[in-house]
C-alpha cells in the first residue's frame, strides 16, 4: 500500500462529490491529469493498478487520468486498517524530497523530449516521474523496499521489452539524459528558464506534499465506497425495487396461502357434503356456486404459493425455437377465434438451452394469452427466438394498444388488472417473471402507449446455453 498525500486524497474527494454536469467528465479527467503530475505516490499507484487490473499500457499521464477517473468508483477502496501510510514524522522531510526529485526527473525529461514531438514529451515525463517514484519510495521507506522493487519489477515500465517498444525506446533515452543531467552540478544550476520552470515544479509538489489535510487520507476510501454504492443503486433503482416488491409479495403469498387454505377447505367440504345430501334443485345450483367459489379460491391461493415458493427446476437441454413453435400450435386455434394473426420469427437452427421445458412453456405460453388479451380483434403477434452471442433470447411482441408509464411498474404483480390497457386478471404475468428468474434470466419490458408492447426474455451466457 503507497502513502496517500493528503492534498491528492482531498481533491479526488472533491471531484468524485462534483455535481453532475455536461463538462464533469472533461474537468474530471483534466483534474486527474494534473494531480498525477504533482503526486509520484500517487501515479505509480494508479500505474500499478492499471497494469495488474486492465493491463493498460499508457503513454502519457492524461492517459492513465482518463483510466482512473472512469474507474475511480471501483479501485479508490480499500481496508480502513490500510486506508493510510502517512509519512513518519522522521522521513517527512526525506519524502518530501523524493516527490520534488520525481516530478523534477519528469519535467526534466519531458523539456529534453519536447524537441521531438508533444506526445513523446508526455510519455518521457511519464516514466521519469515513475523511475523516480520507485527510487523515492524505496529510500523513504527501508521497511518496504523489498516490496515496492517487487511491485516496480511486476509493473509495465520496468519489463525490458516495454523500454523496446516505441515510443518508450525513445523516451527511455531522454529519461536517461535528464537523470545524467541533474546529477551535473552546473546543470543543476543553470538560470535557463525551461530548467527553472522544472525546479520550481518540483518546489510546488514537495509543498503540496507537507500541506497538512487531516483526515481526507483516511475518509477517501471509505467516500468512494458510499459513493459506489450511491452510484450503483441509481443505476439500477427501478430493476432492485421491482425485484424486492415481488420477492415481498411472495413471502406474502406463502404465508396467506397457507393460513386461507384451512378455512376454505372447511368451506368446500361442508359444501360437498351438504350438495351429495340434498335433492331441491335450486339449494343444489346454490351449493355447487358454493364449491366452485371456494375451489376458485383455492387454485387462486395455489398459483400464490406457487408464486411465492416455485419447485426448483428440472433442467434438460431443450430447443426453444421447438417450443416456441409447440406454443404457436397449441395457441394458434384462440389466435383464429379473434382474428389474430401468429407466427414465430428468428433462428432456424435449434437454440438449446439447460431449462425445465415444462415451466418455460407454461412462461411462453403466459406471455402469448397476455399478448392476446391486448389484442381483442385483428391484431398482430409475433414470438422471436434466436441466439446473441451466447445469449438465448425470447421475444414476444403485439401491434396491441401498449402499457401506460403509470401500469409498468404493476404490471408483474399477481393480480393486477390493467384492463384499460386489455391486460387479463390473474397470476400469469407473475409466474413468468417467477420462472424466468428462477432460471436465471431476465424479462423486460418495452412498451408505449398507441405502439404495441415487446416482452424480452434473455438467458446469459453460461452453463444454461449451448452452442
Amino acid at each position: 500500500m503507497l502513502p496517500v498525500a493528503d492534498h491528492s486524497a482531498a481533491r479526488l474527494a472533491r471531484l468524485l462529490l462534483a455535481s453532475p454536469g455536461a463538462d464533469r467528465d472533461a474537468v474530471l479527467v483534466s483534474a486527474m491529469a494534473e494531480q498525477l503530475a504533482v503526486d509520484p505516490s500517487l501515479l505509480l499507484w494508479a500505474a500499478c493498478t492499471a497494469w495488474r487490473r486492465d493491463a493498460l499500457l499508457p503513454q502519457s499521464t492524461a492517459e492513465l487520468a482518463v483510466w482512473l477517473a472512469y474507474n475511480a468508483l471501483a479501485v479508490l477502496q480499500w481496508e480502513p486498517a490500510a486506508s493510510s501510510l502517512e509519512p513518519p514524522a522522521a522521513v517527512a522531510e526525506t519524502h518530501a524530497d523524493g516527490v520534488a526529485a520525481a516530478v523534477q526527473l519528469g519535467e526534466t525529461a519531458a523539456q529534453l523530449a519536447a524537441s521531438v514531438g508533444p506526445e513523446l514529451a508526455a510519455t518521457a515525463r511519464l516514466l521519469g516521474l515513475l523511475r523516480g517514484s520507485c527510487s523515492w519510495l524505496a529510500l523513504a521507506y527501508p521497511s518496504a523496499s523489498a516490496s515496492a522493487r517487487q511491485a516496480a519489477a511486476l509493473c509495465w515500465w520496468a519489463d525490458p521489452r516495454t523500454a523496446e517498444l516505441e515510443p518508450f525506446r525513445a523516451a527511455c533515452a531522454f529519461v536517461a539524459q535528464a537523470e545524467a543531467m541533474l546529477l551535473d552540478a552546473a546543470a543543476a544550476e543553470s538560470t535557463d528558464p525551461q530548467w527553472e520552470r522544472c525546479r520550481r515544479l518540483a518546489a510546488d509538489a514537495r509543498r503540496h506534499w507537507l500541506a497538512l489535510e487531516s483526515g481526507w487520507a483516511e475518509c477517501l476510501p471509505l467516500l468512494v465506497a458510499k459513493l459506489g454504492r450511491l452510484h450503483h443503486l441509481e443505476e439500477h433503482f427501478s430493476e432492485t425495487l421491482e425485484r424486492e416488491k415481488l420477492e415481498a409479495m411472495a413471502e406474502f403469498a406463502a404465508g396467506a396461502g397457507h393460513e386461507i387454505n384451512n378455512p376454505l377447505t372447511v368451506i368446500a367440504g361442508r359444501a360437498q357434503l351438504f350438495l351429495h345430501q340434498e335433492t331441491d334443485p335450486e339449494r343444489r345450483r346454490a351449493l355447487a356456486l358454493v364449491n366452485a367459489q371456494a375451489m376458485r379460491v383455492y387454485e387462486m391461493i395455489a398459483d400464490m404459493r406457487l408464486f411465492a415458493r416455485p419447485p426448483e427446476p428440472r433442467r434438460e437441454p431443450t430447443d426453444l425455437v421447438a417450443l416456441a413453435d409447440r406454443v404457436v400450435r397449441e395457441i394458434s386455434p384462440r389466435a383464429a377465434e379473434q382474428d389474430t394473426l401468429i407466427g414465430r420469427s428468428g433462428d432456424a437452427a435449434p437454440v438449446v438451452v439447460e431449462v425445465d421445458p415444462a415451466q418455460w412453456g407454461v412462461a411462453l405460453t403466459a406471455l402469448c394469452h397476455n399478448a392476446l388479451d391486448a389484442l381483442a380483434r385483428h391484431g398482430h403477434l409475433e414470438i422471436s427466438v434466436r441466439r446473441v452471442g451466447r445469449q438465448a433470447e425470447i421475444r414476444v411482441a403485439d401491434d396491441g394498444p401498449g402499457i401506460k408509464p403509470e401500469e409498468r411498474r404493476h404490471l408483474f404483480d399477481p393480480f393486477y388488472s390493467a384492463r384499460q390497457a386489455g391486460r387479463g386478471l390473474g397470476m400469469g404475468l407473475a409466474k413468468c417473471w417467477r420462472i424466468i428468474t428462477n432460471h436465471g434470466g431476465r424479462i423486460e419490458v418495452q412498451s408505449q402507449p398507441g405502439h404495441g408492447t415487446v416482452f424480452l426474455i434473455t438467458l446469459d451466457e453460461g452453463p444454461g446455453v449451448r452452442s
